[in-house]
């Protein structure tokens, strides 16, 4: 049976945690506001993932630890 892929929310969730990994010194409302103001970028990277996971290009693991974790990397640079 094919693995479901993850949804976008639970995509972002992950972003999230792993962006406050590298920020923890920021509030909620700094996070939320800045990763909204981001949330373009964090689409289309979840679309990328999902594209691949579509194709079995990437499990479900890889898509959720591999796939949110570069995006959050990535955002934590830009900040």
């Amino acid at each position: 049976m094919k693995e479901t892929a993850p949804t976008y929310e639970e995509f972002y969730k992950e972003v999230k945690e792993g962006f406050c990994f590298w920020w923890k010194g920021l509030s909620e409302k700094e996070v939320d506001d800045y990763l909204q103001s981001e949330e373009g970028k964090i689409r289309r990277d979840y679309q990328t993932n999902l594209d691949k996971f579509n194709k079995c290009e990437i499990d479900r693991k890889t898509f959720m630890i591999g796939g949110a974790s570069s995006v959050a990397y990535c955002l934590q640079l830009l900040y």
